[in-house]
């Protein structure tokens, strides 16, 4: 199934991969209730081989951010920290 984002959508999906780090896997984007995206990045850690953190971005229909999260995780997917970084 295709994910289409409107013209404000886009422009935030823009913000979110501009700021993600350089190591940073596809973003993936999902389908949220009432039009809303979830965007969603992995990135690997630098000092612990198979640790990641997940950048999560969600937004409405409008473009505007609802929620942004970077969720790290051990390399047994056992999760460390969540840290709110909107709002």
């Amino acid at each position: 199934m295709a994910i289409s984002l409107n013209s404000k959508q886009l422009a935030n999906f823009n913000r979110f991969q501009k700021r993600l780090p350089r190591q940073a896997t596809s973003i993936r984007i999902y389908n949220l209730p009432n039009g809303g995206k979830a965007f969603l990045a992995d990135v690997p850690a630098r000092n612990i081989i198979g640790s990641y953190a997940t950048y999560e971005k969600q937004i409405d229909v409008e473009g505007i951010t609802l929620s942004y999260t970077k969720t790290t995780y051990t390399p047994d997917g056992t999760i460390i920290h969540v840290k709110q970084k909107y709002p």
